[in-house]
């Protein structure tokens, strides 16, 4: 599923706008502020020219939030690992960049989003796919380093790596993209991965 794009290039302008609205809200005043009025004044555009793009305020906000999966999972995707590249130095690379994609998105924003993704089911579905897909990501790498491991020690490692990751939305603040306690996220990975 992919947030619906305007006709026209004006119209997609409009509709940036919009969105970008909608976030400046959310972030400054929650997701009760958001209001089509509200929304439509920010944007600077009429309550008519939001309602063109997006009918009614769910129908803005769950497109607001797919949008928002989407731009995640561009910072945590990767393609597939060369069975030539060392899967410890993979591992380790996607980790970082997994890190630097936390660290670049407001964490306002992002607890927002996520309370909406676990209320709307259809959203919540497409974020667990996603989770899904970096696991099995996680797992493929833990079997080129331990082929000797069981499946259930791989998943469960895995499923331990992605807990430890999705854990700096909490406690990795955005000026730390670099430093001790992303070092120390770095260290615990590594020392559970073996």
């Amino acid at each position: 599923m992919v947030a619906p794009a305007a006709k026209t290039p004006k119209g997609e302008a409009r509709r940036r706008s919009i969105m970008a609205a909608t976030f400046d809200i959310i972030v400054a005043e929650g997701l009760g502020a958001a209001s089509q009025d509200a929304i439509a004044q920010r944007a600077e555009v009429t309550q008519s020219a939001v309602r063109h793009h997006f009918p009614t305020k769910e129908s803005l906000l769950k497109a607001f939030f797919l949008e928002a999966i989407e731009r995640l999972q561009q910072g945590f995707d990767t393609p597939p690992v060369d069975r030539e590249t060392d899967p410890r130095a993979e591992l380790q690379r996607l980790v970082n960049l997994h890190l630097d994609a936390i660290s670049k998105v407001d964490r306002v924003f992002f607890f927002e989003a996520l309370a909406y993704w676990t209320r709307d089911s259809e959203l919540n579905a497409i974020r667990s796919a996603w989770h899904d897909r970096v696991l099995r990501h996680y797992q493929n790498l833990l079997e080129m380093i331990h082929p000797h491991w069981s499946a259930n020690d791989i998943s469960a490692t895995a499923q331990q790596v992605l807990t430890l990751i999705q854990g700096c939305w909490l406690t990795l603040q955005s000026q730390e993209a670099s430093g001790p306690r992303k070092d120390a996220v770095l260290g615990a990975m590594t020392r559970l991965v073996g």
